[in-house]
């Protein structure tokens, strides 16, 4: 579990929420180079690096001009390219005057990145979310930010006996860590957990969101994808009905949810979340409820990994226990693409 710099560059990162994007500059930093994000006359994103070629100045701190940004220290203005089209104070513009552009595609409600020393090959996609896409499924976003390492973040996600504990007055519930039994599996470079409980108490805001308070049988299926990204498919349906292939009126819980771990900086990170539901498995006031709790789980994973951050000292000895399997496989995967990239 060291803490040495391991951004992967040449992949698409999540770099903001579609709505995030507007006509007006966004300054955001990812894999610790300053970007500003905004929107063409037509609503395509555009990224730039946030920073003039003048002097350096913030160009997050100009202004939207037609499909170009104007910097707001001294006015030059520079294309979707990053090339300079305008010096308001002389007519001659410098050769070389512009700043990087960066790759950028909108997808399923976000907006990636390449921030790669190379340009994307055709066979590199953003990551797919399909379960946003359909009819069949209602979502929705949520984004915080974390001062900690990415992977700290991706830990947590892929060992989820910590909700018995963190998350206990929430989605949390003692059989979660006392009752689950693990499978691991790698294939490639990503790296699947599934967890199955069978017969155990409902966490309390599932109770409160269903009104069933019986005993359960849960699941947990957990999925790396290189760089940074965790998909997980999460539920519980009454006891003895079959777990994940219950028949839906026995399921009570059935979510799909993306967690996404952009880093920012060495000791920062953007969290990016999208949840995906079947479309007539909750009623609005339901999905509100367990949306707002969700906000609760996310703000109390982020105050545990800013301490683990704050506290972080590599000459302390850290132990290994059985349920690290599966973020110790991911760590391995994310080494090994690190030495290809170097």
């Amino acid at each position: 579990m060291g803490q040495q710099s391991s951004f992967l560059i040449n992949y698409w990162h999540v770099a903001a929420l579609s709505g995030e994007v507007t006509r007006t500059a966004l300054a955001r930093t990812i894999n610790n180079e300053k970007i500003v994000l905004f929107r063409d006359s037509k609503g395509g994103p555009i990224a730039l690096e946030d920073r003039c070629a003048h002097r350096q100045a913030p160009l997050s701190l100009g202004e939207i001009i037609g499909d170009g940004i104007q910097c707001g220290y001294h006015g030059l203005t520079f294309d979707r390219t990053g090339i300079c089209i305008k010096i308001p104070s002389q007519k001659l513009i410098p050769n070389g005057t512009k700043v990087r552009s960066y790759p950028v595609i909108e997808k399923q409600g976000f907006v990636f990145l390449w921030t790669g020393n190379r340009q994307p090959r055709e066979n590199e996609m953003p990551f797919d979310f399909p379960f946003i896409e359909t009819q069949d499924f209602k979502g929705k976003y949520a984004v915080r930010k974390g001062d900690f390492d990415y992977r700290l973040l991706m830990d947590n996600l892929m060992d989820l006996t910590h909700l018995s504990f963190t998350h206990k007055n929430t989605i949390g519930a003692e059989g979660v860590a006392i009752s689950g039994k693990s499978k691991i599996k790698r294939d490639g470079d990503q790296v699947e957990v599934s967890r199955v409980m069978e017969g155990i108490t409902p966490a309390p805001t599932h109770v409160e969101v269903t009104g069933y308070s019986g005993n359960v049988d849960r699941w947990q299926v957990i999925k790396f994808t290189p760089p940074c990204f965790i998909e997980l498919h999460v539920g519980n349906a009454k006891a003895g009905a079959g777990g994940i292939t219950a028949a839906p009126n026995d399921k009570l819980i059935d979510r799909r949810t993306l967690h996404v771990a952009t880093p920012e900086t060495k000791t920062s990170t953007h969290y990016f979340w999208v949840s995906a539901y079947p479309a007539d498995s909750m009623t609005p006031d339901q999905e509100n409820l367990i949306y707002n709790r969700t906000l609760e789980v996310l703000n109390e994973d982020i105050k545990m990994i800013e301490g683990q951050q704050q506290r972080y000292n590599p000459d302390c000895r850290m132990i290994d226990i059985g349920e690290d399997a599966g973020q110790l496989s991911m760590r391995a995967v994310l080494e090994n693409l690190r030495k290809r990239e170097v």
